[in-house]
């Protein structure tokens, strides 16, 4: 008897492990990075083009353009992710969507591996948020000059108790609740685009090192907040290492969603009265 082939056992079990359908299709190079450009050029124009004119427009506080700006993208982000999910050929039902986007239920080890992923995440940014100065001090790194306190480096220091982005919070309940929705979109959104859409795809191309493609990815999307580009790289890598590795997208959601908790957390105390001057 001949040998067996492992490179095409290895691939068979990867298709098999990616989603229980053979007609998932490998994500080429060419198409991850259209798939990643794209919607990081979108997101790049929103906040750096269109929010500045809205806000030249409103006269309002810039924490009502940003709602408005970063609210649209990530609920952009989200209905792009549900249909391209049904663009594939699956049916509208939610086992299919779970089983395609690896959305199975979560065991105690996926949120161990969480919690881990989101303390790598936590001590590389802060470990390397040195480089976020350094580079905004350069002109081609440099924030926006419409961009307030909060979206800037050393954006903590800089916070007024009681105000987030030039708007007072006490009793602004809505803030909260659009702010909320608009997190939820985001993490969502993204997690099901970069870690439901185009990883287990990716898998099928780059086998196990498709989480560095992902993070990849992943990473260029932050362009928006250029100065950060260094400090997110090995957090956004890691990230999509962990999905892989636990082959879920959970994993993803609760480190992501709890990292940009923050500001939610702030708002919420502002609006609470718990965080004034």
């Amino acid at each position: 008897m001949g040998r067996p082939n492992f490179a095409l056992v290895r691939r068979r079990d990867i298709v098999g492990l990616s989603m229980g359908n053979s007609s998932l299709r490998p994500m080429r190079l060419w198409q991850s990075a259209l798939f990643a450009i794209i919607p990081a050029v979108l997101v790049y124009a929103a906040h750096w083009f269109v929010a500045p004119a809205i806000s030249s427009r409103l006269h309002q506080p810039y924490l009502v353009t940003y709602l408005v700006v970063w609210g649209g993208t990530e609920v952009a982000f989200l209905v792009a992710a549900l249909i391209a999910c049904r663009a594939e050929g699956n049916p509208l039902q939610w086992t299919s969507f779970t089983e395609r986007y690896w959305l199975r239920r979560p065991g105690w080890r996926d949120v161990l591996w969480s919690v881990g992923a989101l303390g790598a995440m936590v001590l590389t940014a802060s470990t390397l948020g040195f480089t976020a100065r350094w580079l905004a001090s350069l002109p081609v790194f440099a924030p926006n000059a419409v961009f307030p306190t909060e979206l800037r480096p050393d954006a903590l220091a800089g916070l007024v108790p009681g105000t987030f982005m030039g708007l007072s919070l006490k009793g602004a309940w809505w803030v909260l609740v659009v702010y909320t929705i608009g997190w939820i979109c985001n993490i969502l959104g993204e997690e099901f685009w970069y870690r439901g859409f185009m990883l287990p795809r990716q898998e099928l191309t780059h086998g196990r090192l498709a989480w560095l493609v992902n993070g990849t990815c992943f990473w260029f999307l932050h362009i928006v907040w250029k100065w950060n580009l260094v400090a997110l790289l090995p957090g956004s890598l890691v990230l999509s290492y962990v999905a892989q590795r636990r082959r879920t997208t959970w994993v993803g959601i609760v480190a992501h969603g709890l990292l940009n908790a923050t500001p939610l957390i702030v708002i919420a105390a502002g609006v609470l009265g718990w965080w004034a001057t």
